[in-house]
């Protein structure tokens, strides 16, 4: 991994992902296994993928093996980030919020900032992440996805869609970090993933003083899928 990249992140805001197994897994995968898993179960929506997993292995990105896992990284433009596949099945993902990488975003607020819009894009594509990991094989017993928002303090949510009516004012948050987890067992596994992932981003959004109707997220997440945002 490119010298300095997780010190740059935990400098920045930025989502941090980790799912793993409520119960020790049977066997433990492969290095290949762990690259493998990760490759099929990629999310590709919105021309990003996530996780990302580069072609390349240059200054830009990589991916590695790294004794008990492979980890994949990348430090591109408005992309920093880096993940790991675990032998023992735990995955683990730092992005960086791109509100703290670009300046020039029609709208955006003055000070640390969270778009409501790419908010939710992020906790659909991670939710829908662990849904294919568990459509591969893995978490036979459940899982817990836990979701932190780190760097927090102070950062306002802001509607990043310019055809939506703003905030009539500012909703911020005093917490150093926010978390949202579930621990999912087989059976949820097999219902929608947005269930659960609209679930998560109420209570998400509730950290900024916002109470918005599940539906309306979920409005939202099925032009997502159907790639009409």
């Amino acid at each position: 991994m490119k010298e300095g990249l997780i010190e740059r992140v935990h400098g920045l805001g930025y989502w941090r992902v980790n799912i793993r197994p409520l119960r020790a897994p049977a066997s433990l995968l492969t290095l290949a296994q762990c690259r493998e898993v990760v490759a099929k179960s990629s999310v590709s929506l919105r021309g990003w993928d996530y996780p990302h997993i580069s072609k390349r292995n240059d200054e830009q990105g990589g991916i590695e093996n790294a004794g008990d896992f492979v980890q994949g990284w990348c430090d591109w433009h408005y992309h920093i980030e880096f993940w790991r596949m675990y032998k023992s099945t735990q995955f683990l993902h730092y992005k960086v919020l791109r509100e703290d990488l670009a300046d020039d975003i029609a709208g955006k607020p003055r000070g640390p900032s969270f778009g409501v819009g790419t908010s939710v894009y992020t906790m659909t594509e991670l939710v829908e992440f662990a849904f294919r990991l568990f459509r591969t094989g893995l978490y036979k017993d459940g899982a817990q996805i836990h979701v932190t928002i780190g760097n927090t303090r102070e950062r306002q949510l802001w509607i990043d869609d310019p055809m939506r009516m703003a905030f009539s004012y500012p909703r911020k948050t005093a917490a150093p970090k926010i978390e949202v987890q579930r621990e999912l067992t087989a059976a949820d596994f097999e219902t929608e993933p947005m269930d659960i992932s609209s679930e998560m981003v109420v209570e998400l959004f509730d950290h900024f003083g916002w109470t918005v109707d599940r539906g309306r997220i979920q409005d939202d997440q099925a032009r997502f899928y159907k790639r009409q945002f």
